[in-house]
Order: C-alpha cells, then sequence, then structure tokens
C-alpha cells in the first residue's frame, strides 16, 4: 500500500515538472519571437544598396582624381602653348622689323641707284649733244637726218612747201610724228630761237574742237593759259579753226590756208655704247 502511494506522488512530481520545463519554454519563445523572413529580405536589400553606394562613392572618387589630373595636365599644355605662341610671335615680331629694315634698305638702294642712272642719263646727253656740234664722225643719232634735237623730243621744220593744217598733219603721220606740241617754256623758247620762225609761219597740233566747244593738243589735252594768250580764239568764224606759231605766240587762221608746219616725234634714248 505504501508502495502504491510513493509511486502515485512520484509520477505526479514529475508531471508536473514536465508541465514546468513547457510552460518555460514557452514563456522564453514568447519572449523572443523567430526573425520572420520579410525582415530578413529588407535588411539584405539595405545591406546590398550600402554597398552599392561605397561603390559609387569609391568609382566617383576615383573618377574626380582621373579628371583633376586630367584637368592638371591640361592646363599645363595649355600654358606650355601659350608660351609657344608668345615665343613665335616675339621671333614673328623680330622678322617683320628686320623685314621692314631691309625693305627700308632696299629702297634706299633703288633709290640711290636711280639717282646714278639720271645722273649718268643727263651726262650722256650731254656727250651727245657736243659730239653732234663739234663732230661728224659719231654714232650718237637721237633724231633722223634733217631732224633738230632738243631734250626728249625731236623736230622737223618743213619750209620747202605750204600746207592745209589737215594735209600738214597728214604729212607729219606719215614721217611717224604729230604736229608739234607747245607744253612748257623751254620748248617754247627752243621754237623762238629757230631763225626761220621769226619771219614765217608754222601751223601747230592745236585745233578747235566744234563739238567740245574748246581747243584740243592732237592728243586731247588742252592748252596751257601760262604759255599762250587765247583772247583771240573766237575772232575767227567757222568750225573748224586751226592755230599756227610766229614770233614766239600763237595765232588763230582757218584751217584752209596754206603755211609751213612743224612735225615731233618723241628722240631716241641716247646709249652709252653710241658716244665711243
Amino acid at each position: 500500500m505504501s508502495e502504491e502511494v510513493t509511486y502515485a506522488t512520484l509520477t505526479f512530481q514529475d508531471s508536473a515538472g514536465a508541465r514546468n520545463n513547457r510552460d518555460g519554454n514557452n514563456l522564453r519563445k514568447r519572449a523572443h519571437p523567430a526573425p520572420s523572413p520579410m525582415w530578413r529580405h529588407t535588411a539584405l536589400g539595405l545591406l546590398t544598396l550600402c554597398l552599392m553606394l561605397l561603390i559609387g562613392l569609391v568609382t566617383l572618387g576615383i573618377m574626380f582624381l582621373q579628371i583633376s589630373n586630367e584637368i592638371n595636365s591640361g592646363s599645363e599644355i595649355l600654358s606650355q602653348l601659350q608660351k609657344t605662341v608668345d615665343q613665335q610671335q616675339d621671333n614673328l615680331s623680330q622678322q617683320l622689323g628686320n623685314s621692314n629694315n631691309l625693305s627700308t634698305k632696299e629702297e634706299f638702294l633703288k633709290s640711290h641707284i636711280s639717282s646714278l642712272l639720271n645722273r649718268l642719263e643727263q651726262m650722256a646727253v650731254k656727250l651727245c649733244q657736243e659730239l653732234i656740234v663739234h663732230t661728224s664722225d659719231h654714232r650718237c643719232n637721237p633724231c633722223p637726218k634733217m631732224w633738230q634735237w632738243y631734250q626728249n623730243s625731236c623736230y622737223y621744220f618743213t619750209t620747202n612747201e605750204e600746207k592745209t593744217w589737215t594735209n600738214s598733219r597728214k604729212d607729219c603721220i606719215d614721217k611717224n610724228s604729230t604736229l608739234v606740241k607747245i607744253d612748257s617754256l623751254e620748248e617754247k623758247d627752243f621754237l623762238m630761237s629757230q631763225p626761220l620762225l621769226r619771219f614765217s609761219f608754222f601751223w601747230l597740233g592745236l585745233s578747235w574742237n566744234s563739238s567740245g566747244r574748246s581747243w584740243f593738243w592732237e592728243d586731247g589735252s588742252v592748252p596751257s593759259p601760262s604759255l599762250f594768250s587765247t583772247k583771240e580764239l573766237d575772232q575767227i568764224n567757222g568750225s573748224k579753226r586751226c592755230a599756227y606759231f610766229q614770233k614766239g605766240n600763237i595765232h588763230i587762221s582757218r584751217c584752209s590756208a596754206e603755211i609751213f608746219w612743224i612735225c615731233e616725234k618723241t628722240a631716241v634714248p641716247v646709249k652709252i655704247e653710241d658716244l665711243d
């Protein structure tokens, strides 16, 4: 009887201890619940995002350093190029300065040579004139035979026949010349110095242009008022009027009148080899 009670008591105590153990485990489970799968995914996503941001920051840092290095390198290259450009500009300025100096020297030499050539030409002309006056044994002939030489022109005085202004002009053209044009006081004095012109009349290359209502030389230029007085130019009636030269003055006549004439053409330049 006593053994059965003891058994029952032990059994009860063991059953009560088991319940206590189960109750303790349940309380611990309720106090520390197990993590849910959704929270794990969220934590993993945040961790991945942090890693990506970290990688991005590192990448941006590296790119920034590279760009900084490239900028610094580009600045150095640009500075070097600027120095090179400045040096080239300085060199160009020096070259231009040297070129200007050379141009100035060249112009001076050209001017000096031109002056020497002019003096040589003047001396050759004077020597040729002396040869013509004092000797017949020479080769200096700026003008054809029977023509008179003065400065840069040759003059042919026709005194063996008389012609109208138009026919006189034609004769000069046949001689490869024109009726004389007086365009300087020196030339006027030269013509006045000729003995025949003191007493005879000679056609000039000056005529009245009815369409332009003015006086013109054959080359189209107008007579200089300082050389001739033209007050009497309107005293001759008719559409065709021509001028002649006598005793250093200009006179007007009808072009149909027949008088002497003077032809003029350019003289041949004096050659140094013809002065030997």
